[in-house]
C-alpha cells in the first residue's frame, strides 16, 4: 500500500490526505493519491455478458473502457442498485490491473475528505483475512473503517472478462 500513500512529513508526524468513501458496509479509508477522480454525472453501466456480483460491469471514461466493482458483491452481500445517490471513484491502478491504468468502485454517497495528521490518527485493529478485498479493520477516532487491499482488488480486475466494445 506504501505506493498508494501522500505522505509528507511533519516535524516526525506523517500527514495522509484520504477520502472515506461510503459503501454499504463500513466506509473505506483510501489515501487522495489512488483516486484519480469522484464522477457524479449520469454514467451508462454496460453489464458483463455471465452475471457476477462483484462488478456492475462495465463504463466508459475519458474514452477508456473501465471495469466497475461492487464493494458490497465483492464482501458477499447483495450488490445494491445503482441510483440518483450513488457516485463511482476512479482507482488509479499501479500493479496486476495496471495495463488499463484505472477502473471504478461503486459508492452509496459523497466521500468525504480526511488529513490525517500525525502518526496516531488511524489505528489498524486487526489485519482483514476473511473480507474480501479488505486488508484491514481500523479505527480513525471512533469511526470503524477499512482499509482496502489494492493488490487483491487489482488482481480481480486483471481477471475481468473482457469488454465487448473492444
Amino acid at each position: 500500500m506504501t505506493d498508494h500513500s501522500d505522505e509528507l512529513p511533519l516535524d516526525g508526524f506523517l500527514r495522509v490526505n484520504a477520502l472515506l468513501l461510503p459503501v454499504a458496509t463500513t466506509p473505506l479509508l483510501v489515501p487522495m493519491s489512488a483516486i484519480a477522480e469522484i464522477v457524479s454525472d449520469d454514467i451508462s453501466i454496460t453489464p458483463f455478458e455471465a452475471k457476477d456480483e462483484r462488478f456492475y460491469g462495465w463504463i466508459r471514461w475519458r474514452n477508456q473502457t473501465l471495469p466497475l466493482l461492487s464493494f458490497e458483491g465483492l464482501s458477499g452481500t447483495t450488490q445494491l442498485p445503482f441510483t440518483a445517490a450513488s457516485h463511482i471513484v476512479i482507482l488509479n491502478a499501479i500493479g496486476d490491473a495496471s495495463k488499463s491504468s484505472f477502473y471504478g468502485l461503486v459508492l452509496q454517497g459523497f466521500p468525504r475528505r480526511i488529513d490525517i495528521a500525525n502518526s496516531g490518527g488511524t489505528r489498524p485493529i486487526e489485519k482483514q483475512k476473511d473480507v474480501p478485498g479488505v486488508l484491514y479493520n481500523a479505527e480513525l477516532g471512533a469511526e470503524l473503517v477499512r482499509i482496502p487491499d489494492f493488490e487483491f482488488l487489482e488482481m480481480l480486475i486483471a481477471e475481468a472478462p473482457a469488454p465487448n466494445d473492444g
